[in-house]
């Protein structure tokens, strides 16, 4: 566990740790998975730092909130009710949660008004820390490092030298994350194809049609979407003739946290619930697909935290974790928050007495651009605010049965690794039906960019180009009408011209 030793400042400092979830049973932050999280960070803010700061634990939910939809805003008034009417008289508060993006923004919007720090679990929220400097994101972003909108596949096209990928994305799930890493490697479009197909439905007709599409314009095809539509992209991929080796296929496994359609591919991915028909096409069209996840590393310290954070799930919160389900890494997020703010408000405090605890944006920017070694793992938050994570690129194993590592991205070092086998030698990625990997599509030298809608865009340098010529041909058409003029005065004779009319007001 992370500890940091108490320091008695003569004061004790009264903190409200305002924690929003939703109930239900489908999102990742909801009460039964954060809740049991939440106690034990809480419990351990008050064994660690007791003696300066005293913790207060607020807690916003109601069951009948089942979705963000359900929730809306109503964040935003159970936050107005307790900084307005808080009977503690806090010196300082901070808010935790919801994962949802309406109610994110709005709250985002009271702790920059109140100035309060802002811990927030999911992706989403406000992205200017210089409008919102109070705002830090625990997130763990799989797509961006350090960089700043370095997207996964921006960096695998680029160790690949591939030119052009299209996004296939899902029309429920993931949708507004498949238009948010779309977006985020469009920062890196010059000289590049970036296509962006959306399913209005999930039929075998519209994916076949959505991939027949997109075959014409790339050969690297990123899937966002849950489980079970990904085996029907790969199935009907395979009738398309597309798991031949010619395309290669990347989707993200949406962490592990067996949640309905969500679960994890793991092992025998290909193999769902009432979908076991054609198992042996299924697991063949597997091997052109590759899978991006979380490095999770496995630690004691973090194997012990699970075990209690699942004991208290099921005696006090009437949840049971099924075998092989992990603490999904938002709620962590929620843990990660907690455990950064308490080594933060001890500091300030200690160092700069109790008035600057009440700084939200001062505590955000003492917590930023920063590593915390918490659980025996490295926390890391970037300049912005925002927290950096490693990540893995997965392919089925020899014997098929199951997605392993077989490249990993450092976020710190910027590199790419070869997973290393247990005597040593480095892991191999195979390459589906052939000796190297797939060829990138070449179009002609018009660099440009795309979108599903097929309208292409040229390159800034064709642009600068065109409007380099558009001033010339305007300023040969200025000389040549003034051109004219000089040789017309010249060649008229004498005295030729119009006598001038007199208006009568002129007379």
């Amino acid at each position: 566990m992370l500890t940091t030793s108490s320091v008695t400042v003569g004061a004790v400092v009264n903190v409200s740790l305002l924690e929003f979830v939703l109930g239900g049973k489908r999102d990742y932050t909801r009460w039964e998975l954060s809740g049991p999280v939440f106690d034990i960070g809480f419990q351990e803010l008050q064994r660690d730092y007791g003696g300066t700061l005293n913790f207060t634990q607020v807690r916003f939910f109601n069951l009948t909130y089942t979705s963000c939809w359900n929730l809306g805003e109503m964040p935003v008034l159970w936050a107005s009710e307790n900084y307005y009417n808080d009977p503690s008289n806090s010196t300082v508060r901070a808010i935790f949660g919801t994962g949802c993006p309406v109610s994110t923004d709005t709250l985002s919007d009271l702790a920059r008004e109140w100035n309060i720090p802002y811990m927030i679990p999911m992706v989403g929220g406000p992205g200017d820390k210089s409008r919102f400097p109070t705002i830090t994101s625990l997130a763990p972003l799989t797509w961006t490092d350090m960089d700043r909108n370095a997207s996964v596949i921006t960096r695998l096209m680029v160790a690949n030298n591939w030119t052009s990928v299209g996004y296939l994305c899902s029309s429920t799930g993931p949708s507004y994350e498949c238009r948010l890493r779309f977006d985020q490697h469009s920062e890196f479009r010059v000289n590049k194809r970036i296509y962006q197909f959306n399913l209005d439905s999930e039929s075998v007709d519209n994916i076949k049609f959505a991939l027949d599409t997109m075959k014409a314009q790339t050969n690297v095809i990123v899937i966002v979407a849950f489980k079970n539509l990904i085996r029907s992209i790969m199935m009907a991929a395979a009738e398309l003739g597309m798991t031949n080796g010619d395309y290669v296929f990347y989707a993200f496994d949406y962490y592990d946290a067996p949640i309905g359609e969500s679960l994890p591919l793991g092992t025998r991915p290909w193999m769902i619930d009432g979908l076991n028909d054609h198992e042996e096409e299924a697991k063949l069209a597997y091997r052109s697909l590759f899978v991006v996840s979380l490095a999770n590393v496995k630690t004691p310290e973090h194997d012990r935290f699970s075990q209690d954070v699942k004991s208290l799930a099921a005696r006090q919160y009437n949840y049971t974790y099924s075998e092989n389900e992990n603490i999904n890494p938002f709620a962590m997020s929620e843990y990660y928050a907690m455990k950064i703010l308490g080594v933060v408000l001890n500091e300030t405090v200690t160092i700069d007495g109790v008035a600057a605890a009440s700084d939200g944006a001062g505590l955000s920017k003492r917590m930023w651009n920063r590593t915390y070694n918490i659980l025996g793992r490295q926390i890391v938050l970037d300049e912005n605010g925002d927290r950096v994570a490693d990540w893995v690129v997965n392919q089925l194993d020899p014997g098929g049965n199951a997605f392993r590592p077989v490249l990993q991205w450092s976020s710190s070092m910027k590199i790419f690794t070869a997973v290393t086998e247990e005597d040593g030698t480095p892991r191999q990625i195979v390459w589906y039906n052939r000796t190297s990997l797939p060829a990138d599509r070449t179009f002609p030298a018009d660099n440009h960019d795309s979108t599903d809608s097929g309208t292409q865009r040229g390159t800034p340098a064709v642009a600068i180009g065109c409007s380099f010529m558009a001033v010339i041909l305007l300023v040969a058409i200025v000389l040549a009408v003034f051109y004219r003029k000089i040789i017309w005065n010249k060649l008229r004779p004498a005295g030729f011209g119009i006598p001038p009319v007199l208006f009568r007001n002129e007379i």
